[in-house]
């Protein structure tokens, strides 16, 4: 059960109850000096008794920190940043930090205005999923943490996308498929992006081409998968779509299935993200799941340390992990003529 808060106790109120110094409730508030066991445990429960909430201003003036972190990310339209943006938040609070959210929408300039607002509001560091895959923005002396893109000089942390295609098509692979279709979302500079980079290497690897009429790269949405999988369905055969997120991998399932086909049987869908509504769908989507909580308790871990030590460097990488559900199934087999 959660406590009472009354914003009108003082310190000097807590004090009074536990029986100690003003300065002594401060130390345990704040962490700042280390007192006995049981006077921490005086204090504590005087706070909780009394409902104590500290004054974020007078924290700020002490520390030098306003507790906050900053989040800035590309595209709220996309479930997956959402689910990652509560995942941090909720690992933030867990470190008595609060964190603000920005959307750039895909926008340079958009971004660059969201990372200047949150520097003024003072926040202590900065979380941030480039709108750019190959650079990261400029935030001046603020700490950085880029999430889900290569970070370069920056500290950062993101899902092995690489790894999370391979998976995608392994399974595939595994049940028998060799005629493949590819929505691949959008370009990076020309060239596909990691997640179909795994797709496309360990399908290679198999000795399984992916002919250029069934491989189309579009925008991450639902409609744009159910456009994608309208013109493979025109361009030739396939029995298993690899789409490189989960918004693809719907928007085709919902095409597919108005179309007649079965999917999981005469037909299978592999996503990437492991959003929630992947596992809703009719059939259920199977996908590669990103451990959003994962990916959150690193990158908070290195803007909290970032905030302590300024000039640390680490690029960490998380696991991803295939969830099998009902929109993949086996090869189907080969329609035999009858004899004449």
């Amino acid at each position: 059960m959660t406590r009472r808060e009354h914003p009108n106790v003082t310190m000097a109120a807590v004090a009074r109850a536990a029986g100690v110094s003003t300065a002594t409730v401060s130390y345990v508030v704040n962490g700042t000096k280390a007192v006995t066991p049981a006077v921490q445990r005086r204090v504590e429960q005087a706070i909780e008794h009394l409902g104590y909430v500290p004054s974020h201003a007078a924290q700020v003036l002490r520390t030098g920190r306003s507790f906050t972190l900053g989040l800035v990310l590309p595209d709220l339209t996309n479930p997956f940043f959402p689910s990652l943006a509560q995942a941090l938040i909720e690992e933030a609070r867990a470190h008595g930090y609060a964190v603000i959210l920005a959307d750039s929408h895909r926008d340079e300039k958009r971004q660059a205005e969201a990372i200047h607002n949150l520097q003024q509001r003072g926040a202590d560091a900065l979380m941030i999923i480039p709108v750019s895959h190959t650079e990261a923005p400029d935030t001046g002396a603020v700490p950085s943490v880029i999430l889900d893109r290569p970070g370069g000089a920056h500290l950062s942390v993101q899902s092995d996308k690489y790894m999370g295609g391979q998976q995608a098509a392994q399974h595939l692979l595994d049940l028998g498929h060799t005629s493949f279709a590819v929505l691949a979302g959008p370009p990076r500079h020309g060239k596909p992006g990691e997640r179909v980079r795994g797709m496309l290497d360990t399908l290679s690897a198999a000795g399984v081409q992916i002919s250029p009429e069934l491989f189309i790269y579009s925008p991450y949405s639902v409609e744009d998968g159910m456009a994608g999988a309208q013109q493979l369905l025109t361009r030739g055969p396939f029995t298993a779509l690899l789409c490189a997120n989960d918004t693809l991998g719907l928007g085709a399932l919902s095409t597919l299935r108005q179309a007649g086909h079965r999917v999981g049987e005469s037909l299978s869908v592999v996503g990437f993200d492991d959003i929630s509504w992947a596992a809703l769908s009719n059939p259920s989507l199977t996908t590669v799941q990103q451990d959003t909580d994962e990916v959150a308790r690193t990158a908070v871990r290195l803007a909290l340390q970032a905030t302590e030590a300024p000039g640390h460097q680490a690029n960490c990488t998380v696991p991803t992990r295939l969830v099998v559900r009902e929109s993949s199934g086996p090869a189907p087999s080969p329609i035999q003529e009858e004899p004449a």
